[in-house]
């Protein structure tokens, strides 16, 4: 096998704040999937009176562990995507707000908006309480937003100045 013709990365040490987005992130993400579980155990249990499913999926180790990193890269993949992201940035700057101000500040209609606050918050990122006509960003949307800006930041400041 030859030698790189990259130079290889040195190992980075990895910033105290970096373990504070994993954790926001898997809270957040554990948190759907317990839910999501609830739900399959229940239409389990009215579908077939076993309730199977639950047992045989906690018993398997490496499903559970299969579940749980495809749910993280799924919620990684929609935060950086850049459908999805200008919501969080939106949601971020604010906290929470009116889907109708939401849309507007992201240039989406309504429609299109509903569809990707779903998917944000099926992913953990983003809450919606419909009665109050309210979008919320949580723990994890939050946390992929500042690292994203760090991220930025870090890449403005090594970019240097064109020649």
């Amino acid at each position: 096998m030859g030698e790189s013709v990259l130079p290889l990365p040195e190992r980075i040490d990895t910033p105290p704040e970096e373990h504070l987005v994993a954790r926001a992130i898997g809270l957040d993400v554990a948190a759907v999937l317990r839910y999501q579980i609830a739900v399959l155990d229940r239409e389990d249990r009215l579908e077939s009176g076993s309730g199977a499913w639950k047992t045989s999926f906690t018993a398997d180790r490496a499903a559970r562990n299969d579940a749980v990193r495809q749910s993280v890269l799924r919620t990684l993949q929609m935060a950086v995507d850049g459908s999805y992201f200008p919501i969080l940035a939106a949601l971020a700057t604010e906290g929470h707000l009116r889907t109708g101000d939401l849309a507007g500040q992201c240039g989406l209609g309504q429609l299109t908006l509903q569809e990707r606050v779903a998917d944000l918050v099926s992913a953990g990122l983003a809450t919606k309480v419909p009665e109050a006509d309210q979008v919320a960003i949580t723990g994890a949307g939050a946390a992929v937003v500042d690292l994203v800006g760090s991220a930025v930041g870090v890449a403005v400041r090594h970019v240097g100045e064109p020649s």
